[in-house]
């Protein structure tokens, strides 16, 4: 009789070969912990079945067919202006008509009297003034007489004395005059006319000094700069803005078949010769004096300048109250006058009504006649002198 089996054993833990009598205990054991395992947590195992399926499925969906991106309304955006650069702060110059650094316009101007001996030159600073007189001293040989604003010198000389017509001139311009002396009218007329005295011979131990470099006679050696005129200028009370008549100007008209490129002045013997060339790349004038470039000492350059003014004095000579050889020039009045500017000239008159008076330069008509913004030179000729151009 055949042995009955386990009604509780699984039919899969009994192998079916007839070789093999016995189940393996441990795959049997195995399968029943999983199922009896299953058994206990299919309320669990399920829901997360589900779960797992559907996120399946819906990767799946996703994969094959992916959501369109949603269309986007651009933004207006306002692009970036850029940052102007800021614009410099300029105000013009009382004395040359140029843009300059406020500080610079709002100095007060000083005049230096310099030499033109041949021992003295090249000068130094005149390359430098904003304006310029030039006219005859004692002997035929001539004088300057320098106004500085806009720019400073390092170097101004050399510095030599007064005559009467230096004294009207600073008075137009409300200016300091520095100077080494001067003859006996001149010096009559500082303090009575109110003129605003730097004079070397009192002020020398401060405000000038004596140039070391330079091997000619010591009348010919005194210098300043524009520190110690600076300085000179505040010990005295002078240290105020420049007040006075501005002259007109206009804009540079350059002109490349310029009618009068060339002007010749005759002041009197050939070291006294002056020549301005024009040239209508810079739109001003190469100054020559004695059949040479004039040069400044202090840039070894060339003098250039942008508007030449001739004035026909009415001139005598005599002495003064000590005996002293004296050029007269009649300042206060009237006479012929040319202005050179942009390689042509206006013919016209000039006139001062006294003293202190600003000098008018008038065409024709009576008008004032406007100049180029820049430097500008006086050449004052006696009234039978002659000048070509």
């Amino acid at each position: 009789m055949s042995k009955p089996t386990d009604s509780t054993t699984d039919p899969d833990e009994v192998t079916t070969d007839p070789a093999v009598t016995t189940a393996a205990p441990d795959s049997t054991t195995k399968h029943q912990r999983i199922r009896l395992w299953f058994k206990r947590h299919w309320k669990i195992i399920i829901p997360i079945a589900i779960v797992l399926l559907a996120a399946g499925a819906a990767a799946a969906y996703i994969l094959i067919y992916p959501p369109k991106p949603a269309a986007v309304t651009p933004v207006a955006t306002k692009s970036a202006s850029p940052t102007p650069a800021p614009t410099p702060i300029t105000k013009l110059s009382p004395l040359t008509g140029l843009p300059v650094d406020p500080a610079l316009a709002d100095r007060p101007i000083t005049s230096v009297i310099i030499e033109n001996h041949p021992d003295a030159r090249p000068q130094s600073g005149l390359g430098q003034a904003g304006v310029v007189y030039e006219a005859l001293a004692e002997g035929g040989i001539t004088r300057f007489q320098a106004f500085f604003l806009d720019q400073r010198p390092t170097t101004v000389g050399p510095v030599r004395s007064l005559r009467t017509y230096f004294v009207d001139w600073g008075l137009e311009f409300n200016a300091p005059v520095a100077h080494a002396g001067g003859n006996a009218d001149a010096l009559d007329l500082v303090g009575p006319l109110g003129m605003k005295d730097i004079n070397a011979l009192s002020f020398a131990a401060n405000g000038f000094y004596r140039a070391k470099d330079r091997n000619v006679a010591t009348e010919h050696t005194l210098y300043t700069n524009s520190d110690l005129l600076d300085a000179l200028n505040a010990r005295l009370g002078f240290a105020k803005p420049a007040s006075f008549t501005v002259s007109p100007r206009k804009a540079d008209a350059p002109n490349a078949a310029a009618p009068h490129p060339n002007i010749h002045v005759n002041f009197s013997y050939n070291g006294y010769q002056v020549d301005y060339t024009y040239d209508p790349q810079t739109n001003d004038y190469a100054r020559a004096l004695a059949g040479a470039p004039h040069i400044d000492r202090n840039t070894g350059a060339q003098i250039h300048v942008k508007n030449m003014v001739v004035e026909y004095m009415p001139t005598s000579y005599g002495t003064t109250r000590t005996g002293e050889q004296t050029v007269i020039m009649q300042t206060v009045g009237q006479g012929r006058a040319l202005v050179f500017r942009d390689g042509d000239v206006v013919a016209g008159t000039w006139t001062k009504a006294s003293h202190s008076a600003r000098t008018k330069l008038l065409d024709a008509a009576g008008v004032e006649i406007p100049l180029d913004a820049g430097n500008t030179w006086y050449s004052v000729i006696p009234t039978g002198n002659v000048v070509t151009y």
